[in-house]
């Protein structure tokens, strides 16, 4: 499967953006001299491929899922992210890559016995296979898994995710003990997410772990939930999660179109520089998250009233406020657009605004989806702690993000937290004394902090716990969003004997298809 099924889309996902790094990475098993590349050689690359898969594809489908995004005018599409007419040609990137760099992933770990010192290099390269087989069962939920990234098998078996979800937890074990091991070699520069601070990633795993564990907030098969109760009481003897927003930056720049900021390279500036990218020129705000940052929903779910402050470094104002798309309606008038702080694309000459946009860190975590993780499980009882101080801290990390510059960009004015907790507090679906469901207003909030930089994470919550309340597309006839996705038509045509037949009725039913998660 991973040599043969993948080996046409190879090349349009890796990129070189580091030479030193990236470069040696690109052709992997493939290369004649594979066998003498090392672990330190191998593992900027896949995280960065890791990366860019998470801030661009799984970002732009969660985005449109959610309601973040709609199109800007003068756009038509059959995208089924707004039809909800799926097939097995829907967003097949989401499946294929995650395999692809899973097997970045696992080419690295199949290096321990020629490399066994690469221990801290191979605790990573588990904790992020974690993370693509995360994505996979969480999409679309059985999944080639044992046989996925084995060299000899071509047609892998399909696995019960619910098998699977277990043997990931205990992956995520294996990478805590090799960040253990004694006499690891050291990980430098290569390591272009904590820069070898083996502490840091082991705060991660964590947060990743703590992450997958709410993903059962709602199943009630016995075997996960006696798995939820289990991990949490280890999880929650130590609570040493991320609090800072985790980046990435294996040396970013301007030099060609792939070697930049993967958020600027998609939708920022085409190659030259000469015009927006597609992706710029056809997104744009979505109603249902202008309405929010507008404070203009007032229903049974969301009392508001209160403008967002973020909402300028979200999107671009027209007359003061955000206009959204309905989705489904093709739109003639003006929609905002991205605002400059999510492309990068800003600073005092077009030169430096390209250079701030290509250079940018780009983030594989924020701070906020830590504390706002935390908040949930404290008030789910799964976690002991104050569920609102972390909601509040989720809130506040959120503020300091977009109140922090890069490149030549300096903020004179930070956001205010204390006077926007302030202004919601009373707000049901928003603020914490007035929302009768916490939980609504933890999502709600995780939902504002993530838009656009996480988008599939907010997807994912929505179908989990049902918040926020979002409206479907203009003339979709189902009832509900879909659960899942249709596996890509290169695993029918390659793995037909082992795929399972899914269908587009299935996407809007719970059955056995249905992902683990809300069974």
């Amino acid at each position: 499967m991973k040599k043969i099924l993948y080996s046409s889309i190879m090349m349009l996902l890796l990129f070189t953006s580091c030479e030193k790094y990236l470069d040696v990475n690109e052709k992997q098993t493939n290369r004649p001299d594979f066998d003498a590349l090392t672990p330190n050689q191998m593992l900027s690359g896949a995280l960065t491929n890791y990366t860019s898969y998470q801030v661009t594809t799984l970002a732009a489908y969660g985005n449109r899922l959610a309601y973040v995004w709609g199109l800007n005018s003068g756009f038509t599409s059959t995208d089924p992210a707004y039809t909800y007419k799926y097939d097995s040609s829907s967003y097949t990137a989401c499946f294929e890559s995650a395999y692809l760099i899973g097997d970045n992933f696992q080419d690295i770990l199949d290096k321990k016995a020629s490399f066994p010192t690469y221990t801290l290099h191979f605790g990573v390269a588990k904790v992020m296979k974690v993370m693509c087989m995360d994505y996979v069962t969480a999409l679309y939920g059985d999944a080639p898994y044992t046989e996925a990234f084995n060299n000899e098998i071509i047609a892998p078996k399909y696995e019960d995710d619910k098998k699977i979800i277990p043997a990931l937890f205990k992956e995520l074990d294996e990478a805590r003990a090799f960040f253990a091991a004694s006499g690891a070699a050291p990980m430098g520069a290569e390591d272009c997410v904590f820069g070898g601070d083996k502490a840091k990633w082991l705060k991660f795993v964590n947060t990743i772990e703590l992450k997958l564990l709410l993903r059962l907030s709602k199943t009630t098969d016995a075997t996960l939930v006696a798995l939820r109760t289990a991990r949490f009481t280890k999880l929650n003897a130590s609570q040493d999660f991320v609090i800072q927003d985790v980046t990435v930056n294996p040396g970013y720049n301007n030099g060609t179109l792939n070697s930049r900021n993967p958020v600027f390279r998609v939708n920022g500036q085409n190659e030259s520089f000469s015009a927006a990218t597609s992706a710029n020129a056809a997104n744009a705000a979505g109603d249902f998250a202008g309405r929010l940052v507008n404070g203009s929903i007032n229903d049974a779910n969301i009392t508001s009233g209160v403008v967002d402050p973020r909402r300028s470094r979200m999107f671009t104002l027209i007359g003061g406020t955000v206009v959204g798309n309905v989705q489904g309606v093709f739109p003639l008038t003006a929609i905002s657009k991205y605002a400059s702080f999510y492309t990068g694309r800003t600073g005092a000459s077009v030169d430096i605004a390209n250079k701030n946009g290509g250079e940018r860190n780009a983030f594989l975590m924020l701070a906020a989806e830590s504390y706002f993780l935390q908040a949930e499980a404290m008030q789910r009882g799964y976690l002991t702690g104050t569920a609102k101080t972390a909601f509040e801290n989720g809130v506040k990390a959120s503020f300091n993000f977009y109140s922090t510059g890069f490149g030549t960009i300096v903020i004179a004015t930070p956001l205010d937290p204390v006077a926007y907790l302030a202004a919601i507090d009373a707000k049901n679906g928003l603020g914490w004394t007035g929302s009768t469901d916490k939980i609504s207003a933890i999502i709600t909030q995780k939902y504002l902090a993530l838009a656009q930089w996480h988008g599939i994470e907010l997807y994912i919550d929505h179908l989990r716990t049902g918040y926020p309340v979002l409206p479907l597309p203009f003339g979709v006839t189902e009832t509900k969003r879909p659960n899942r996705l249709i596996y890509p038509s290169s695993e029918y045509s390659s793995n037909s004997s082992n795929t399972p037949d899914v269908s587009n009725a299935d996407l809007f039913s719970v059955n056995t298809k249905t992902p683990y998660y809300l069974q």
